[in-house]
């Protein structure tokens, strides 16, 4: 029955994700509301009618939801798994606001049937003229041609690309991929571009099947059974604006990756709209605005380089102050030399050393990591468990998580098979367990013991779910009691008063409803116990997540952690101590090398302040020259730059930007429409269902 259950809550959920797709997509101007009618789904491998599976998966389109245009038309298009169209639809909705007798139209589709009532029309070529008395009229046909946007859905196993019919049933990584064609051009302003589509495609995933779903440019929304997954794209965006992927790539596919113990889904869903224009072309002033910031900044680079020529002056005056100081640095030389040479004569000294303190270091390492490895063994009993300076940080971690995963574990396996089954519900049994270990001043407990107040957790919890049943059966029969008892509304307000209420609601739902005071009074000890574990029951509630945690540590035991906390502790300390040898070692050895270097170096100082001093003039003359470089760089090379980016670059964008937005306006009707009605136009594509066969099923599952 469970199984059953779940199936229908994935098929509801078929047509919740139309609804999100129709309702949520970015740039739709009027969506349709979507229902799930009778919990059915547009299943095109089970119906050979797009249009019953329409009109059971999209039942309020027929309920006047339009929007104020003229007309309003939706094209449905059933798909196989692998998305190659099987048929479409069309469904167009003319409005009628003036209550006009007659509605003219101009239509290319086939096969025309009124859908909203029994109003004729009358037809040459495409032109039709509806009898409408006073009517908004809806009605459907199937295409005459090609459509404006086509889908493509892959499928891949393992990076391996599959069809549907391999891909069902299959356990490991996959990836489905929607791609997109647009089919409609325009030519404006003499740029070719494609009509700007926004796309949102997605599907429902049964989260017993798949797990870790990602989705690029949109989100993936888990509810606990099932996941809804969406994504948009813009194809041909690039394009359309003359921007190179490589500067700004606008996503124009969605990917979806999983992982799947068992490939089968109900199938996917597209929505296609063009409403760009509307959200675009208010802010098309901002775009131009962006447009002159950036010209503004390119000003700004061309005022630092005259702050660089400036510089440039001034290290010329630096240049003459070096060759001051080159005469003082002169005399100090000798002083320094002698100082460098009995320095290196140290440094070669304890340089002799730094290969035996860096062996024995890593001796002593290897030693303490291969004993603290042998005593986790022997501990815990896993032979698996090596600690190395590299790893010992997460595999120590890993086991502290482990064992609190596992303890937690074991209390949710006692409550299911005492009969608490849910998550929530579990957090406060073993919530209201932990606060009776506190209070027991238990904060060190045996697995068993910590089994038993969890017993005694669900004994108290059924007790509160009690008296919370009678407060809800008896609370207004126990006012009228305590009313005809004397007590007034003012004193059943308050505190004292409503614990009165729930009191004598309790007693009440113990004698089975009885009024009788001194009945009531006998249950009054039996109540009271009732109230406490209802309380008990509520405070438990509060930061239930964190007790679980705590009480999972307590039955873990203390001291392990803290065990695996303090060698953790003891092995830091030991890779800082080796860490300190060798960077000592290091440095000594780099220090007897550099001295060595210095000395040599200081020796031929004296010659080359000479020299230097010859060279600060011969760097005043080159700063010279750079100041002028810097002002012809400035001149000829940044402001120019500066001046073609401003008119060239940055105008062609907002060119191409303005052509799209224009281009959008053209709406795309694929049953046609009179150029002087206003409208909108979107496609849905829904794609058949992947089940897997009795010889597709997977033999194994495989691990993450």
């Amino acid at each position: 029955m469970k199984r059953m259950k779940d199936h229908k809550n994935i098929k509801r959920g078929a047509a919740t994700l139309a609804l999100c797709l129709t309702v949520g997509t970015m740039y739709m101007t009027k969506p349709i509301t979507v229902g799930a009618a009778n919990n059915k789904t547009m299943d095109v491998t089970k119906s050979s009618s797009t249009e019953k599976a329409v009109e059971n998966s999209y039942p309020s389109l027929g309920k006047g939801n339009i929007s104020q245009k003229d007309k309003n038309e939706t094209t449905y298009t059933s798909m196989d798994a692998d998305g190659n169209v099987l048929e479409s639809i069309v469904t167009e909705q003319l409005a009628n606001t003036g209550k006009n007798d007659t509605i003219s139209d101009y239509s290319t589709l086939k096969n025309i049937e009124n859908t909203s009532g029994h109003e004729k029309f009358s037809k040459s070529g495409n032109n039709i003229v509806w009898d409408a008395k006073g009517k908004s009229i809806k009605y459907k046909g199937t295409p005459t041609t090609g459509l404006p946007v086509n889908v493509k859905i892959t499928y891949y196993l393992n990076g391996k690309k599959m069809s549907a019919k391999e891909i069902a049933g299959k356990a490991g990584n996959v990836t489905i991929r929607f791609d997109y064609t647009v089919n409609q051009s325009d030519i404006v302003n003499g740029k070719l571009i494609k009509h700007p589509y926004t796309i949102a495609s997605g599907l429902v995933l049964n989260d017993d099947n798949f797990s870790d779903i990602t989705v690029s440019n949109g989100k993936a929304i888990d509810d606990g059974n099932k996941t809804v997954v969406m994504g948009i794209a813009f194809p041909e965006m690039n394009e359309n604006l003359g921007i190179s992927r490589n500067k700004l790539d606008i996503p124009d596919s969605v990917v979806i990756n999983a992982h799947t113990e068992k490939f089968e889904i109900d199938g996917t869903y597209t929505a296609a709209m063009s409403g760009i224009a509307n959200d675009f072309d208010g802010n098309l002033g901002s775009v131009k605005g962006k447009a002159a910031k950036l010209e503004n900044s390119l000003k700004k680079l061309g005022q630092a380089s005259d702050k660089l020529e400036q510089g440039s002056k001034e290290l010329k005056a630096g240049a003459d102050e070096l060759a001051s100081g080159t005469k003082n640095l002169k005399s100090g030389s000798s002083e320094m030399l002698s100082g460098a040479t009995s320095l290196n004569s140290g440094l070669q000294q304890l340089t002799a050393n730094s290969a035996s303190l860096r062996n024995g270091a890593v001796q002593v390492e290897k030693q303490i990591f291969a004993n603290a490895t042998t005593q986790l063994q022997d501990q815990l009993g896993d032979d698996t468990i090596v600690l190395s300076p590299s790893t010992y940080a997460k595999v120590l971690a890993g086991i502290s998580d482990g064992a609190m995963a596992k303890a937690e574990g074991k209390m949710r396996v006692a409550l299911s098979a005492a009969g608490v089954s849910d998550t929530s519900t579990q957090n406060v049994v073993i919530s209201l367990a932990y606060n009776k270990v506190m209070a027991d001043g238990k904060s060190e407990a045996t697995a068993a013991e910590v089994v038993q107040y969890i017993q005694q957790a669900g004994v108290t919890a059924k007790e509160a779910q009690k008296a919370a049943g009678y407060i809800s059966q008896y609370k207004n029969t126990a006012v009228t009691a305590l009313k005809a008892a004397g007590y007034t509304d003012e004193q059943l307000a308050s505190v004292t008063g409503q614990q009165a209420v729930m009191l004598t609601s309790v007693e009440m739902g113990l004698t089975g409803g009885s009024t009788n005071a001194a009945t009531l009074q006998a249950q009054q000890t039996n109540a009271t116990k009732l109230l406490t574990s209802a309380k008990e029951y509520e405070i438990a509630s509060q930061g239930a997540s964190d007790n679980v945690k705590k009480l999972s540590a307590i039955a873990v035991g203390k001291d392990v952690p803290a065990k695996l906390k303090a060698l953790k502790e003891q092995l830091d300390s030991l890779e800082m101590f080796i860490a300190g040898v060798k960077q000592y070692t290091a440095g000594v050895d780099a220090a007897a090398a550099g001295s060595s270097k210095l000395v040599s170096g200081l020796e031929q100082l004296n010659s080359g302040i000479t020299k230097l001093d010859a060279g600060s003039n011969k760097l005043d003359s080159g700063v010279t020259q750079l100041a002028s470089g810097m002002t012809q760089l400035n001149e000829q090379g940044i402001q120019k730059f500066i001046s073609t980016l401003s008119k060239a670059d940055i105008g062609k964008i907002t060119s191409r930007l303005e052509a799209t937005i224009a281009a959008s306006k053209h709406e795309v009707f694929v049953g046609g429409k009179e150029s002087s009605m206003t409208g909108e136009s979107r496609l849905i594509f829904r794609s058949g269902e992947v089940k897997a066969s009795k010889e597709n099923k997977s033999p194994s599952k495989h691990k993450k």
